[in-house]
């Protein structure tokens, strides 16, 4: 009997060729999922700055739309105005006098290493309480009010424009501009 004494088995050629494909398709694999991961950051830091600034929106219009005429108790607002924007280092500032008689200001300021949105409220002569509303990975780039009012309107209406950005790496910064009007609901 002959046995035949070759056995099946790959050659070095054919080795080298299959580790070389392999190691294509897993490299196209690895870059397919980083584009994805990066997709989905740039996403999530979309959303993140959307929601912040649906929040602010909520906040301030309700608070904006019932404020009251000034009645000589806020420092700053004209008696019988609703609305007074200033200006300080960061940009404008909107003052009013709220539902509960309490002196409001909106302005941006700095928590030391972000600007952010800012409200203060002081209710008589307590102490001005004052709060951040805008979240610390959210950077407020700008902030501006246009007061639309005229001897021959009982309603004033401020315009709001507000431009924010995610904070982190450069690939992720999501920035985005919004700008609403707000009218109060002042009657008397």
């Amino acid at each position: 009997m002959i046995r035949d004494k070759r056995k099946n088995a790959f050659t070095l050629v054919e080795m080298i060729v299959s580790v070389s494909i392999f190691s294509v398709i897993i490299l196209a694999m690895t870059g397919i999922f980083k584009l994805a991961i990066d997709a989905q950051r740039s996403a999530i830091a979309t959303q993140n700055v959307q929601e912040s600034l649906k929040y602010f929106l909520e906040v301030t219009g309700k608070e904006m739309r019932m404020a009251q005429k000034n009645k000589n108790m806020c420092p700053g607002i004209g008696d019988d105005v609703i609305f007074a924007v200033t200006t300080n280092a960061f940009g404008d500032v909107l003052n009013f006098r709220n539902y509960y008689g309490e002196c409001v200001t909106y302005q941006l300021a700095s928590d030391g290493t972000n600007q952010r949105f800012q409200i203060s409220r002081q209710q008589g002569l307590s102490a001005m309480q004052t709060d951040f509303i805008s979240p610390a990975k959210i950077k407020i780039n700008s902030l501006h009010f246009i007061l639309n009012s005229t001897l021959s309107t009982i309603q004033p209406m401020v315009t709001i424009n507000l431009g924010a950005s995610a904070l982190g790496a450069s690939q992720f910064k999501s920035s985005m501009t919004i700008q609403t009007s707000i009218a109060s609901r002042y009657y008397k």
